[in-house]
């Protein structure tokens, strides 16, 4: 469905008179978002996951193929980096492609944070057979998790039309799955390991949307949609 036509309120004018470079630049980090996201699951699921004899994606938490002890912690380190740098792009594209509009600023600020959080996450990892890793480990998560909550709330607050819609449908299906899946923890069992991916999964999949929705330039809009909400 054409997500894309729940633009956002009140852009103001100030927005729309950028430079065409400006706006390309704009374009590229929005695109970091989609490919952040099919790095991660090409990252962990693909490369990682296939160096782990035995791993059995539909049971086991993706944390366990981040976590010291595992035969794919060496790939899934450069790519925590990687995914960093990717991430806080996109929040940077969702800062400037919003001007003039306070929640949606406010959720490209709280996406840069959350981008920048996965190095924090880094630092406390699991480790496999450790109990004493756990901890620390999980409230490194629940920081990250609520960073991912507050931008998705802001960003559904910003917008009018599909687009909101959608935003709150993500983050219930998200958090729903989340909680699922915490407690059908430590596994390995299906619960777990499907109920973790569907969560994780809609948010990667939120990240590509909100991409798409902000990729056209705010010059292509009609000048009474820049002057009033969407009612779409």
């Amino acid at each position: 469905m054409p997500i894309a036509k729940g633009r956002h309120p009140q852009r103001t004018r100030a927005a729309q008179s950028g430079s065409p470079r400006r706006d390309a630049v704009r374009r590229v980090l929005l695109a970091a978002g989609p490919l952040s996201s099919l790095l991660y699951v090409v990252a962990t699921d693909g490369l990682a996951a296939s160096r782990w004899e035995g791993y059995r994606r539909t049971e086991q938490m993706v944390s366990e193929l981040f976590a010291v002890g595992s035969p794919g912690r060496d790939i899934l380190v450069t790519f925590t980096w990687l995914y960093t740098a990717l991430f806080v792009a996109f929040g940077a594209g969702v800062w400037n492609s919003v001007r003039g509009n306070r929640a949606l600023r406010t959720a490209g600020g709280l996406l840069i944070a959350y981008g920048l959080w996965n190095i924090m996450g880094a630092l406390y990892p699991l480790t496999l057979g450790d109990d004493a890793s756990v901890p620390m480990h999980i409230f490194a998560t629940n920081i990250q998790l609520a960073l991912m909550v507050a931008a998705m709330c802001f960003v559904a607050a910003g917008f009018h039309g599909r687009m909101r819609w959608y935003s709150i449908l993500s983050l219930a299906a998200s958090a729903l799955m989340g909680m699922v899946a915490f407690m059908a923890a430590p596994g390995p069992n299906l619960v777990l390991g499907i109920g973790e991916r569907i969560s994780i999964g809609a948010f990667l999949l939120w990240v590509a949307v909100l991409a798409a929705a902000l990729w056209r330039s705010a010059q292509d809009e009609p000048a009474e949609e820049r002057r009033q909400p969407s009612a779409r």
